[in-house]
């Protein structure tokens, strides 16, 4: 009886400490992609932050960075060809405080690269670092905060068990300036191709901009990714603008200036690489030039009173 008890415990403890291992083997692993370099100052790098989700299904990042702002300069951030479809807070950088962060999700949830996918779908963004002057050899770190998170899709935003893995760099001594990396310059010289195609909406809301009319827009860069929105709002009566485009840089949802809702909205999106996109919506109302209002109104109304007489005359005809 001693002996079965003992083999009983053994499996107790095989089988705990055997899910427990499991367990860990699921939780997702944020990394940044290389982990590892040299570099001297002048160099312009890409690190790549990515997702290895080791079986779990996930829908939302907080990714926190630091980095040692001594020796790199945090000089962008590109979205393309990110799994992140819904920013709920854009990537920001503080410099003086060698901080990056953002917060972004993947509706539907993102389970992992498929088997046999030529592409690293695991992608989140890239971050373009510039290696600054130092006194000779020097080690600069990027590594993720505790503050980071991971939600699965679940259903009920519930936080994954998180490893994070972050990157060391050496900062060689000054070589002579035609050896110097640009990476990302080299990555906005390949890309060619526009933002992606897109619609634009004119919308009103009690609850936003005092109920005024407004513009909602969004696109995507799956290359050097997007950098910003423009937009040019053209009066027209009949077919002809009155005034040239003058575009401004905005962000959506914007409010619209003609109210009236007179005047043909363009919307250019504008890549990293200065590709751009343009999408118009005519005049959201049909158009009819004010000094042409009254004297319609007055035909109408003509109208109405000789049908009028006509048919008093026919009754009076026909008794």
């Amino acid at each position: 009886m001693l002996k079965q008890k003992n083999i009983f415990a053994f499996f107790i403890v095989f089988f705990h400490l055997a899910f427990g291992i499991f367990h860990f083997a699921e939780a997702a692993i944020l990394y940044l992609e290389p982990s590892s370099g040299e570099y001297q100052p002048g160099d312009t790098f890409i690190e790549e932050i990515r997702i290895d989700t080791e079986g779990e299904c996930i829908n939302t990042v907080k990714a926190e960075l630091s980095f040692s702002q001594d020796f790199l300069e945090a000089v962008d951030f590109s979205k393309g060809d990110s799994i992140l479809t819904l920013w709920v807070e854009n990537p920001k950088i503080n410099q003086n405080a060698g901080l990056i962060s953002f917060i972004g999700g993947v509706p539907g949830g993102y389970c992992g690269r498929v088997p046999g996918d030529p592409g690293a779908s695991n992608l989140f963004g890239k971050i373009i670092f510039k290696v600054l002057e130092t006194d000779g050899k020097q080690q600069a770190e990027i590594e993720f905060l505790a503050s980071s998170q991971v939600l699965l899709n679940d259903g009920k935003g519930t936080p994954a068990e998180l490893t994070t893995q972050g990157a060391i760099f050496t900062i060689l001594p000054q070589k002579p300036e035609e050896l110097l990396k640009d990476e990302w310059q080299e990555e906005i010289e390949k890309d060619k191709i526009p933002p992606e195609p897109f619609v634009i909406e004119v919308r009103q809301d009690p609850e936003i901009f005092e109920g005024k009319y407004y513009l909602v827009f969004s696109t995507t860069d799956k290359q050097t990714g997007l950098d910003h929105y423009e937009v040019a709002e053209v009066r027209v009566t009949g077919v002809r603008p009155l005034q040239k485009l003058e575009w401004k840089v905005v962000e959506s949802p914007y409010l619209l200036e003609d109210q009236e809702l007179q005047s043909i909205i363009k919307v250019r999106a504008v890549d990293k690489a200065g590709n751009e996109r343009i999408v118009e919506v005519g005049p959201p109302k049909p158009l009819l030039p004010p000094e042409k209002k009254p004297f319609l109104w007055w035909i109408i109304i003509v109208v109405l009173l000789i049908g009028a007489v006509i048919w008093r005359i026919v009754k009076r005809i026909l008794k």
